[in-house]
């Protein structure tokens, strides 16, 4: 299938060519499904879906017994030590480029994308890392408390600026259910108290500091899709100072990827990773190959985690 941009509001549309004129797009007319106005020529053509491949783990035999894990350090010097018991499966995905922003609801999809222009740069990103970390989590607790008034209180805890960087593609979720509290107890010392009886998201918020972002973008599954029971996999990720717990992820041909096809800095996407109760829907998300990027920039990005207590 083929997509059509939209010449009112931009949004992305089935394009149905007439059969004497498949290639062409100046003598097309058809209706834009969102804004229902009858549209004719002058489109620019998109390709539909992003070809690329993840890192799933594998069902392995030796994941029955034990439980999955990782280091983040090495452990050559211990006998008999392993970094991970994990065997990653390069799957083939098709993602979907987001037709229509406004569709997307976090509590059903487990992810949502707002909106906002934004005075954050490259240069002050890193010239001025600390001041512009503040500056950055004013616009964010801002945004997120006026799209979430159901939060009573939000507190960014981890600011990620990346440049030239380029991350993992294995689809995960920062934190498990488990997990977020381990993340809690680090972030905020001494403050269990507060939080242990509260419910709460764990939050994050990922923009890209130039625009627009070809070159490795974030894709983010639509939760509706993925099996609960079956797909995830509870991973004990290993530090030299305490055992976090993340979730990663099995392979299902059912499956839904989507990102968005050149992602500004004024569009940002909002996902879930967990919640106190582990029954909320979440984004299992992590960048990927664009086979069709152009020579341009590398991927240039913030993300800002947070805790949203209700």
């Amino acid at each position: 299938m083929r997509l059509a941009k939209c010449i009112c509001r931009g949004h992305l549309v089935p394009y149905l060519a007439e059969e004497s004129n498949p290639i062409g797009l100046r003598n097309v007319q058809t209706v834009c499904i969102y804004c229902n106005i009858l549209q004719g020529g002058g489109w620019s053509y998109y390709s539909a879906n992003m070809k690329t491949a993840l890192d799933y783990v594998s069902r392995t035999p030796i994941l029955e017994k034990e439980k999955s894990f990782d280091t983040d350090f090495l452990v050559d010097w211990i006998p008999g030590a392993r970094r991970s018991n994990i065997v990653f499966e390069q799957k083939d995905v098709l993602v979907t480029p987001i037709l229509d922003s406004e569709h997307w609801d976090i509590d059903q999809h487990g992810f949502c994308i707002l909106k906002a222009k934004t005075n954050l740069s490259v240069e002050k990103a890193f010239e001025k890392e600390k001041e512009t970390q503040k500056a950055c989590w004013y616009e964010i607790e801002a945004l997120l408390h006026d799209k979430f008034p159901q939060h009573s209180r939000i507190e960014g805890y981890d600011f990620t600026y990346r440049v030239y960087e380029q991350p993992a593609r294995i689809p995960h979720a920062d934190v498990s259910r488990d997990g977020a509290f381990m993340q809690l107890s680090h972030s905020f010392p001494g403050q269990d108290k507060f939080w242990e009886a509260k419910d709460f998201d764990i939050t994050n918020v990922w923009r890209p500091l130039v625009g627009p972002c070809e070159d490795w973008p974030l894709v983010i599954l639509d939760w509706t899709s993925v099996d609960a029971n079956k797909d995830i996999c509870l991973n004990d990720a290993i530090r030299r100072d305490r055992v976090d717990e993340n979730s990663l992820l099995h392979y299902n041909p059912n499956h839904k990827w989507y990102y968005i096809k050149d992602q500004g800095p004024e569009e940002l996407l909002v996902f879930r990773n967990s919640d106190a109760g582990g029954t909320r829907s979440r984004a299992f998300h992590c960048a990927a190959l664009n086979p069709d990027a152009a020579p341009t920039l590398s991927r240039q990005s913030v993300e800002v985690r947070c805790v949203a207590f209700y």
